[in-house]
């Protein structure tokens, strides 16, 4: 089978001066690049489970929290002032992989698109939801360490973070720390990586595609 560079130069010389006998096979270039899109696809949903199964924990938590401290006004507050932090980034999340879950090559929701398009569409989906991502974060990570971190020192240590406020501060730092690592190396595995070979399929795409379809 031809690989992907060959099938490409085929194909440009093709309309040049080759004879159509020597034309590439449709079959087998569309075969290389769905292997090559899935692969991406699949490193992107990869993340999409484990993100869910992590806020369904929090959700889990904070809501054992509030029934059995519903007597604790202020605690009870706390608690579902934290889970509605996480709200709109579970809404978005569930929006953006259930419209990449869906979009298959033949499927439905896909027909009629080239697989340039097609590319272009799983580009574009997990861009816009990694943008939404690195902003939400920005605030959502802070704040619900912080809260988290004063439900645990109010519920287990007398007095609270006012009466500890040195562990409170490490045990801050140490969260902080730990969500900034773990979250630089998964944007660049589920994120990064994956936008960058998929853009490197729209560039090996291009010379193909038409330019009234672009």
């Amino acid at each position: 089978m031809l690989d992907m560079t060959e099938l490409k130069n085929k194909w440009n010389q093709s309309h040049t001066t080759l004879p159509a006998t020597e034309t590439y096979d449709p079959a087998s270039f569309q075969k290389i690049m769905v292997s090559r899109i899935r692969k991406q696809r699949y490193n992107s949903m990869q993340y999409f489970w484990a993100s869910l199964v992590l806020q369904i924990i929090v959700y889990a938590m904070l809501s054992h929290v509030a029934l059995k401290y519903w007597s604790d006004t202020v605690l009870l507050g706390v608690a579902i002032g934290c889970a509605l932090l996480y709200v709109p980034f579970t809404i978005m999340l569930l929006r953006k992989f259930k419209q990449l879950a869906v979009l298959q090559l033949g499927e439905k929701h896909t027909a009629g698109f080239s697989i340039y398009e097609y590319v272009h569409r799983q580009h574009a989906l997990l861009s816009s939801f990694y943008t939404f991502k690195k902003r939400y974060e920005l605030v959502l990570i802070p704040l619900s360490s912080a809260i988290l971190i004063w439900v645990f020192f109010r519920i287990y240590l007398p007095g609270g973070v006012m009466a500890h406020p040195v562990g409170a501060i490490i045990c801050m730092l140490i969260t902080l720390a730990s969500c900034a690592a773990a979250i630089v190396a998964e944007n660049k595995k589920r994120f990064q990586q994956p936008l960058t070979q998929l853009q490197q399929i729209l560039n090996d795409l291009e010379p193909l595609h038409p330019p009234e379809n672009k």
